[in-house]
């Protein structure tokens, strides 16, 4: 009778057991998603021509023509959440968006928190060096030794900008600002002498401002990811069937060509 009873007791806990990993699973993101048809996305609309307000007001660029495309792929509408950039990955963990596309690298999102998940890199991005039209003793990175160089914080740039000195190029200053359109406005007034920032924005910088130019001579190049809820692996799974998917099917470089074909 005892060993009737705990044989019972086994069986009782197995199906608790399971009955729970069933409703773990049903919580999960995919699943949530899955109902609702619909994933957001979270996103800074601060960095042309990956992400940026138009004239009329509207986010376009790289970054949400990709989600989008993604979402085709994985059959469900994306939903663009406006959101700072410091508060990107904390808006993710407090459920305001299920993932984030802002052209953000491994990086960056394990700055803001080491617990998260990520996607296959799906872009590479080369942080390059902006100055001025004028400026004609600075034509490689090694000409930085002894300037004062701008960088936007907590980004790749930053990252990038304290690497010189792993080259054993040691600049005078490394002046950290909230966002690059900052730091290229101190470049325009002196009072920095470059800024290191990613190719495809500086392109589109320099194409308005006659007065900078490019020094295309690569400080470091970085992966850029879709940054998801650490244990989402479900999700994970899906976005990088969704990523596999877009560059299969010639999405992936119609969105580039569009944006980031310089």
């Amino acid at each position: 009778m005892k060993k009737n009873l705990f044989i019972s007791l086994i069986l009782a806990l197995a199906v608790i057991a399971a009955t729970w990993n069933l409703a773990a699973a049903g919580d999960s993101q995919w699943s949530k998603i899955e109902q609702s048809d619909s994933i957001t996305v979270g996103n800074c609309p601060e960095y042309p021509p990956f992400s940026f307000r138009n004239t009329s007001g509207q986010v376009e660029g790289f970054d949400s023509d990709f989600a989008r495309a993604l979402g085709n792929a994985l059959g469900v509408e994306v939903v663009m959440k406006d959101t700072a950039w410091e508060g990107l990955v904390a808006g993710m963990k407090k459920g305001d968006h299920d993932i984030i596309i802002s052209c953000m690298s491994p990086e960056e999102a394990t700055q803001a928190s080491d617990s998260v998940n990520m996607s296959k890199p799906y872009y590479r991005l080369s942080e390059i060096i902006v100055t001025r039209s004028d400026v004609t003793d600075i034509t490689a990175k090694e000409d930085l030794a002894g300037r004062i160089v701008g960088v936007q914080a907590n980004s790749t740039s930053e990252v990038a900008g304290d690497s010189l000195a792993d080259m054993g190029i040691n600049v005078k200053d490394i002046r950290r600002y909230n966002r690059n359109s900052e730091a290229l406005i101190d470049l325009k007034n002196k009072r920095v002498d470059a800024v290191v920032v990613g190719f495809a924005y500086a392109a589109t910088k320099v194409n308005d401002s006659p007065d900078l130019k490019i020094i295309n001579d690569p400080v470091r190049s970085v992966d850029i990811v879709v940054v998801l809820d650490h244990g989402e692996d479900a999700l994970t799974e899906k976005i990088n069937q969704a990523i596999d998917t877009v560059k299969s099917n010639g999405k992936f470089d119609r969105i580039h060509d569009k944006w980031l074909a310089l």
